[in-house]
């Protein structure tokens, strides 16, 4: 089932909830970021990152990017970043900055395409 929400103005609780359960139930929703719209999954589930590269005809071995919250999530799922992605962390976030970290086991493997 296709939903569109406008929320540029506000967001609606009961709306967000919607966009919750779809994705805790493996489904695919469509996002704004700083630049397009992304398609996002729940990065905890293979099954729902295998639906982003089937819908985008995406190839097997180019990972997908997950976003955090904040910077608490980074730790949660990541293995401790070095010192210089420490410092690169603290500057650029919270904003549009990426960068590439080794994951725990949390995240799965589609996720990083098995590497």
């Amino acid at each position: 089932m296709t939903k569109f929400y406008d929320w540029i103005n506000s967001i609606k609780e009961n709306e967000l909830n919607n966009v919750i359960k779809s994705l805790k139930q493996d489904g695919l929703v469509i996002l704004p970021t700083e630049t397009v719209y992304g398609l996002a999954a729940n990065a905890f589930s293979d099954n729902a990152c295998k639906k982003i590269f089937e819908a985008k005809g995406r190839a097997q071995d180019n990972p997908l990017i997950v976003h955090v919250s904040d910077k608490k999530m980074i730790y949660d799922i990541v293995e401790k970043p070095n010192e210089i992605e420490e410092k690169l962390i603290d500057t650029f976030m919270p904003g549009p900055f990426t960068i590439i970290l080794n994951k725990k086991e949390i995240i799965c493997d589609t996720v990083t395409c098995s590497r």
